[in-house]
């Protein structure tokens, strides 16, 4: 596997799952008691289709050039019965593991802010776990680059799945330390098991959000397009090979930087699928969280879309 590879592993086990976790804070969004209807769906795809712009050849180094994926369209997505919100399983819980400084601190909860509105269900951050909750097996220096990493097994198996709360559609920890999944591995910016609904990003490598306005903006964009990314994938969707799309693959921070925030029409539509909520409000929401957070060009992406929906 590429040491490099930015976009998510996801394992297909399965294990039991445990006891209800403490939350401190929360933030939600509830989705509507009359999900749009496939047809209905189907039309926010024409509607959508002229504000995107479709994938051009990649370049050396990039995602498509070293990995050849078929894509997923709507059609397909239905056809694989995918992770869909439940009455059963509605939440999503935020799990902090390490010693945050205060910037990053903040970064998390808009985070979890974000991903309420972009999923439109609720977001629960947990109490966070200090970095003394890592044992000495589950930690290493890398032995070139001198970093402290943490093993990615340990945290989905010993510390998430065995404490999903019950009504979790997914429990997504964030940390401060850099990641690997094991042997053989450099690092990972994320890793997941579907099936236990657990994964776990890291922060790391964004930059210091407290160095400046800019590096602070620049963080919180990387970091919510991550975990919405990632997130994505909890929820059975493929990567994208449509559109330029919050779901494309990506090898590295510079080929992420360029993808939008926003979701293609395919993509749009397996989300609207997933979680039954109103595109109008959906779009509603996020684009009044990018407008007060600086985040312009997101903003005005979202605010294009809800004027596509509302005709």
């Amino acid at each position: 596997m590429n040491n490099f590879r930015w976009a998510i592993t996801i394992f297909f086990t399965s294990m039991l799952c445990g006891p209800s976790a403490h939350a401190f804070q929360s933030s939600g969004a509830a989705t509507p008691s009359k999900p749009l209807r496939p047809a209905a769906i189907r039309k926010t795809i024409k509607l959508l289709k002229p504000i995107h712009k479709p994938l051009e050849d990649p370049l050396p180094g990039e995602w498509l050039d070293q990995h050849k994926e078929k894509g997923q369209t709507f059609a397909q997505y239905v056809k694989i019965r995918p992770n869909v919100l439940s009455h059963r399983r509605n939440k999503l819980y935020v799990q902090p593991i390490g010693d945050f400084s205060e910037k990053q601190t903040e970064l998390i909860k808009l985070s979890s802010d974000f991903l309420s509105l972009y999923y439109q269900c609720e977001s629960v951050i947990l109490d966070a776990k200090p970095e003394s909750s890592i044992p000495d097996s589950a930690r290493r220096v890398h032995p070139e680059w001198n970093v402290k990493q943490w093993l990615t097994t340990y945290i989905l198996e010993e510390v998430l799945a065995p404490g999903l709360p019950e009504d979790a559609f997914a429990s997504i920890a964030f940390t401060e330390a850099d990641l690997w999944p094991g042997k053989g591995w450099n690092f990972v910016f994320g890793y997941a098991m579907l099936r236990d609904r657990v994964g776990v990003w890291s922060i790391n490598r964004f930059g210091n959000p407290a160095d400046s306005d800019e590096a602070y903006l620049k963080c919180l964009q990387r970091t919510v397009k991550l975990a919405t990314h990632e997130t994505g994938h909890m929820f059975s969707m493929q990567h994208c090979t449509l559109f330029q799309c919050n779901m494309q693959g990506s090898n590295h921070l510079k080929e992420s930087d360029k993808q939008p925030l926003g979701l293609c029409p395919q993509c749009h539509a397996k989300l609207l699928f997933a979680t039954g909520c109103s595109p109008a409000k959906r779009f509603k929401d996020l684009a009044k969280f990018c407008h007060d957070n600086g985040m312009k060009k997101e903003a005005k992406y979202f605010e294009l879309a809800l004027e596509k929906v509302e005709r």
